[in-house]
């Protein structure tokens, strides 16, 4: 496995596995129990996935230590204002079960983002959460919140060969801030994993398409959030760390960037809006 340096002096593993819409028992415990046994130890839930009761509860089943793993869970914006950003955390705590909430992220920008993240930094220093972070900011959403004091340990964003977003991946390198990656196979909404380039870089490495493709974001010093309830693609996903793209791999496979995002764009100030109102 390979890790990244957080700017708080702690690490990540370079790959983390991501629970959204695993909602059923049955598929939680599949895939959290051959998740470890695959060697992830970084988990991603939210609030808003209504998952974090059976998450916290097959993490507790795997029999490892607290500290052997992380865990990150997300504050929706509807609940950004002081009390609910405290109610929010609480009944994560509560839900997970775990002790403490090893990342606590701002789900998007929205209203009172200012508020939320006082009460982030307050319940760090209480050691209810270890890091305290943010998904789906852009850069001027980003530097608005650096000019509140400190920085976040990393910004969770959508990012995948076909959406590269060079800019804002040196905005966060400059910054000292983690780049994380949600759907870094562009979320089976794509034929991504269908370009010659894939297939061609794959076969010299023995690799599949898609362990190239995350690869790709590794090697550019991004972590990677995985999803499957698949036991084979859990596996396949991982097993990427016994080999390096080229500087020539990684130029060729710059080229298939089309700055096409296969979400909502972090800018839109009428999705922000609706998802502040809950």
């Amino acid at each position: 496995m390979k890790y990244f340096r957080l700017n708080n002096g702690s690490k990540v593993p370079a790959i983390g596995f991501g629970t959204f819409k695993i909602t059923e028992e049955a598929d939680m415990e599949l895939a959290i129990g051959k998740a470890v046994e695959e060697g992830y130890r970084y988990f991603d839930t939210a609030k808003y996935y209504e998952n974090e009761k059976i998450l916290g509860k097959y993490l507790k089943e795997t029999g490892l230590k607290r500290e052997e793993y992380q865990v990150a869970t997300k504050v929706w914006p509807s609940s950004f204002d002081t009390d609910d950003c405290k109610r929010s955390l609480d009944e994560s705590l509560e839900d997970l079960d775990l002790g403490y909430i090893d990342f606590a992220l701002l789900h998007w920008y929205g209203k009172d983002f200012d508020k939320a993240w006082e009460v982030f930094r307050d319940y760090r220093d209480q050691g209810l959460v270890k890091a305290i972070g943010v998904c789906n900011f852009s850069i001027d959403q980003m530097t608005e919140l650096i000019n509140l004091g400190e920085k976040p340990v990393l910004d969770q964003l959508e990012s995948h060969l076909y959406l590269q977003d060079y800019k804002t991946v040196e905005f966060l390198k400059e910054n000292g801030i983690l780049h994380q990656a949600w759907g870094p196979l562009s979320q089976g909404k794509s034929n991504l994993l269908d370009e010659k380039i894939l297939k061609e870089i794959g076969d010299k490495y023995g690799k599949s398409p898609a362990q190239i493709a995350l690869k790709w974001n590794i090697d550019r010093g991004t972590m990677v959030l995985v999803k499957s309830s698949n036991e084979g693609r859990i596996k396949e996903n991982i097993s990427i760390f016994d080999f390096d793209l080229s500087q020539e791999d990684m130029n060729a496979l710059a080229s298939l960037d089309r700055k096409e995002r296969f979400s909502n764009d972090p800018e839109n100030k009428e999705w922000l809006d609706k998802i502040r109102r809950g």
